[in-house]
């Protein structure tokens, strides 16, 4: 099972006919308790992958290796669109299986947390086809993070623990986890190497706990309390900037958890996160109900739209900047 907290605005009939174009497999939906009184789903994994039968053609036009890309999967699409800096299409990666949360390395390597195969993909700037993969096996992977030992991280749906990938390794070396929870959702790790994950605990509640050194020994919960746990990732003045699906916000903390005073809000549910280099600028995925979902890009603390990103998505999840995207 899955939270798809995307889906909280949505009675139980509702979440069905956003997906009934899924043929095969059953579902199941369960109220998720928010802290503001909404609630979210719990939808199988079963009727989301229904639709993994789904093929994008696969195209991209080579890019300058100076140009600044925006990346957008979309994990019923299967799909991963690429934007140039001004928002113009610039390719899609088919041929995926729901893929859900994706990073971009400091090479500028794009990693899709692909749930619907249980492994990770990493594809060279400008591919179409994988160049590494990492066996997941379960896992149903939603997201993936790199430190600068180039140790791998990655959450998933199958699993309460977070996968450990030594460098180099493509299967699992080690795990991490965090007595009583019932998710992780997304990763980041700091430029020390701790590494953050945003969790959904047994009493469904979001929070983040930190595994100091990308390590077990020492792990603790921040004082962070999340309605709908999403993307988080660090700014380049060290702080975590975490999304709120249920609450419709990207909000600064601190490491230790304290909030800095800025915070914007989106307007609908963001999902996976991105940060500009210069931290002046995030984005997400949205989830827009009733509507026709995509992806924005945010000034930030002040939290002007910045740009919009369309591609014909069905339900945008992933997002990533090219590490080296300055905001403005």
């Amino acid at each position: 099972m899955r939270i798809l907290t995307p889906l909280r605005a949505l009675s139980a009939a509702a979440a069905i006919t956003l997906l009934a174009g899924c043929s095969g497999g059953s579902s199941q939906v369960v109220p998720l308790a928010g802290g503001n009184g909404t609630t979210g789903h719990l939808i199988s994994r079963q009727l989301v992958n229904s639709r993994s039968g789904q093929h994008t053609r696969s195209w991209m036009a080579q890019p300058n290796m100076l140009a600044r890309l925006t990346y957008v999967g979309d994990v019923l699409a299967n799909s991963v669109t690429v934007f140039s800096r001004n928002g113009a299409i610039q390719g899609q990666i088919g041929g995926l299986s729901s893929p859900d949360g994706i990073f971009i390395d400091p090479n500028r390597n794009l990693w899709v947390a692909n749930s619907g195969a249980d492994n990770v993909l990493k594809f060279k700037r400008g591919a179409i086809t994988p160049s590494k993969t990492l066996n997941d096996p379960g896992g149903e992977p939603n997201d993936a993070t790199i430190c600068s030992n180039h140790t791998v991280y990655v959450s998933g749906y199958g699993s309460t623990s977070i996968e450990v990938y030594a460098s180099g390794s493509t299967n699992p070396t080690g795990v991490l986890s965090y007595p009583g929870e019932l998710q992780n959702d997304f990763l980041t790790c700091d430029t020390a190497g701790n590494v953050f994950a945003t969790i959904v605990d047994g009493s469904f509640h979001g929070g983040v706990v930190e595994f100091p050194g990308g390590n077990q020994s020492g792990a603790t919960q921040l004082p962070i309390s999340l309605q709908g746990p999403g993307g988080i990732k660090q700014d380049n003045a060290g702080n975590l900037l975490i999304t709120d699906q249920s609450a419709q916000t990207i909000t600064e903390y601190t490491e230790a958890g304290s909030p800095t005073g800025n915070s914007i809000h989106t307007g609908f549910d963001c999902l996976d996160l991105a940060v500009s280099m210069d931290g002046r600028v995030v984005g997400c995925a949205l989830y827009i109900s009733g509507g026709t979902s995509e992806a924005q890009s945010y000034t930030f603390p002040a939290g002007a739209i910045h740009r919009t990103y369309s591609g014909s998505f069905v339900l945008p999840y992933g997002f990533g900047f090219d590490p080296d995207s300055k905001g403005l």
